[in-house]
């Protein structure tokens, strides 16, 4: 299956400077979100959505021809008083 590709911030450093970001990747059917961000070689806290929403579970299952983004997670910041 191919998936759309968009990553953010930081994470574009992983791609030449010339795909601003994008790319298209080829995955076995039945490939997770995680599935994808251990190709792109991407660990850690970060944020994504799928078809533009917002997806939280690494199982979740991508579907050919769907846009993945992937972007740093935003941390911080405290309760006011």
């Amino acid at each position: 299956m191919i998936v759309r590709v968009v990553l953010y911030g930081m994470l574009r450093e992983k791609l030449a400077k010339e795909s601003r970001g994008r790319l298209t990747v080829e995955l076995p059917e039945g490939s997770r979100l995680a599935d994808l961000r251990a190709h792109l070689g991407i660990n850690g806290p970060v944020g994504s959505s799928i078809n533009g929403q917002i997806e939280r579970n690494p199982e979740r299952v991508l579907q050919d021809g769907d846009e993945v983004h992937i972007f740093q997670s935003i941390g911080g910041g405290g309760q006011l008083p």
